[in-house]
């Protein structure tokens, strides 16, 4: 089994960042664990401008790790953007969201949100310290766990609905709840994923 899993990493790693991205629309988590340990440095980085403002660290690194996956579930080769630039402008979008929802509510427009037409010259670390690649896996394991066996039906089509852009008057509409609803959705799905991987 050791094994196996050492030779599943090792052919991972051969991958191109657009070939991760292909397996994680197929539901291969293990790829997606490959993808975060290519770009940790960047979440963190990206999110530390952030800190001790209206969330914690944690929460920061958390919407940068959903960013990330949001960026590898859309990403378009024929679009003719590097998955790097795609997945940079991705959390930077989702950290800024984040930032503005706690900060100013739910509906006011977003300044220094960037365009995912705009090509920005910030790349992603190609590799990450071991210490750093071993600390992602065990947390979008625990993550992963968390979604599929801790959040409600309703929590799992509220953050789905969330990590693909829709604001909460959007969520609410499309799910026929109140924005209040949602957000609490959203609020219980954010401590039961704290609670539950420490994030």
């Amino acid at each position: 089994m050791i094994d196996k899993a050492k030779s599943e990493k090792k052919r991972l790693s051969a991958y191109t960042d657009a070939q991760l991205s292909s397996l994680i629309k197929e539901g291969n988590s293990d790829a997606f664990v490959e993808l975060t340990a290519r770009y940790v440095e960047l979440i963190r980085a990206k999110s530390a401008p952030f800190h001790g403002t209206f969330l914690d660290h944690d929460d920061f690194y958390q919407e940068g790790l959903w960013g990330l996956y949001t960026a590898a579930c859309t990403y378009r080769t024929d679009k003719g953007s590097r998955f790097s630039t795609y997945a940079s402008i991705c959390i930077h979008n989702r950290i800024l969201m984040a930032y503005r929802n706690a900060k100013c509510g739910r509906n006011q427009p977003l300044d220094g949100f960037v365009s995912l037409n705009e090509e920005i010259n910030l790349s992603a670390s190609d590799t990450a310290n071991p210490e750093a690649q071993y600390l992602s896996k065990e947390r979008l394991q625990q993550v992963h766990f968390a979604i599929q066996n801790m959040l409600t039906e309703m929590e799992q089509k509220t953050l789905h609905l969330y990590l693909n852009g829709c604001s909460y008057a959007e969520i609410a509409q499309k799910m026929q709840i109140t924005q209040k609803a949602a957000d609490n959705a959203l609020q219980r799905v954010r401590q039961k994923l704290r609670k539950h991987s420490e994030f």
